[in-house]
């Protein structure tokens, strides 16, 4: 009797040492799936959703290792995936629209955040710019390229007027402010936080002009072709994205410490953001129309002088540059886009 209680007893101690080799090797297989990913995010209160995400640990152990490298305006960040040197990158609709021109393989995955008062006119007082149709003539600097170029367009057109009728100046986003101090040029169209910064030194002599709800553009998670066929990486930070905008909703002021820490700004400037930024996860048809319409605007202003330049020739064409797979398959009621 004795003896059949032992070697139950050793059997049952056998059984546990597989069972916990067993538990090692499912971690270790586990950790093995697990593998960094860099993300090229851009420097401005648009991003919120990733500095939240990370901060509170949002996205799952499938990305855990998630590294962001900082850069100036989407045009940078695209620069970075395109390049090869990162995996994804945030970028506003703009961008996406400029390269389909190019046929440059990218892809949206989803939109997380959009906002109608972002990019902004300022002007020199001294210039005496009162309206929009007193920027013609003057010296107005934008970063060519970017959603900017297009905000100003849009506006110079509600005034009959093209930018052949003002004095283009070509500036990096981060130098529009030093343009506008040395007085370079007469205005500026800039986005956050140099709006803002712009307004802080200059104090009194400089005039913000009213032109919310006139353009709205979107931030995007994009990628090349590269991750088409694996799309784990891309489901799971989008899932990262969704947590945290969910946790922006639900404890606004927590999250705006977050990003007030993470772009070492004054709490006045998030204060001054926050409320023209809309934070949802999602895909819908005003994506869509928005990067068919600013690729269209971009080939016929010229801007684009390579001859391999050309925009789709069909609606449908600009689907190509939207990828609903990973989205889809966290919440399809995410994804408004018909295809």
């Amino acid at each position: 009797m004795k003896h059949r209680w032992r070697t139950a007893v050793m059997v049952i101690a056998a059984l546990g040492c597989v069972f916990i080799l067993l538990l090692k090797y499912i971690d270790n297989n586990n950790v093995t799936q697990q593998h960094s990913v860099n993300v090229a995010v851009s420097l401005t209160p648009l991003s919120a959703p990733f500095y939240v995400a990370k901060a509170i640990d949002a996205f799952d152990k499938q990305c855990n290792s998630v590294n962001f490298v900082d850069v100036v305006g989407g045009k940078r960040a695209f620069d970075l995936v395109s390049s090869g040197h990162v995996e994804y990158a945030t970028s506003s609709d703009s961008v996406i629209a400029y390269q389909s021109l190019h046929h440059t393989p990218l892809v949206t995955h989803a939109m997380f955040v959009q906002s109608d008062n972002d990019i902004k006119l300022l002007s020199n007082k001294a210039a005496y710019i009162r309206d929009i149709k007193h920027l013609a003539g003057k010296k107005v600097g934008v970063t060519l390229g970017t959603a900017g170029e297009y905000f100003l367009t849009a506006l110079l057109a509600l005034e009959g007027l093209t930018l052949e009728d003002i004095m283009v100046k070509n500036y990096l986003p981060d130098d529009l402010h030093s343009a506008m101090l040395a007085e370079q040029v007469d205005a500026i169209v800039s986005w956050e936080p140099y709006a803002f910064q712009t307004i802080q030194i200059m104090g009194e002599d400089i005039k913000l002009h009213q032109t919310k709800n006139l353009n709205s553009l979107s931030f995007n998670l994009i990628s090349t072709n590269r991750q088409a066929e694996d799309i784990t990486t891309t489901r799971c930070l989008l899932a990262g994205l969704i947590k945290a905008t969910e946790f922006i909703a639900i404890q606004p002021k927590k999250a705006k410490a977050i990003v007030k820490n993470k772009l070492n700004v004054e709490q006045a400037f998030i204060d001054w953001v926050w409320r023209d930024y809309i934070f949802k996860v999602g895909l819908d048809n005003s994506l869509l129309l928005s990067i068919e319409a600013q690729a269209m605007w971009a080939f016929e202003q010229h801007l684009l002088s390579s001859k391999d330049t050309e925009p789709l020739t069909a609606h449908n064409q600009y689907k190509s540059y939207i990828d609903v797979r990973a989205l889809s398959q966290i919440n399809p009621q995410l994804v408004n886009i018909y295809f």
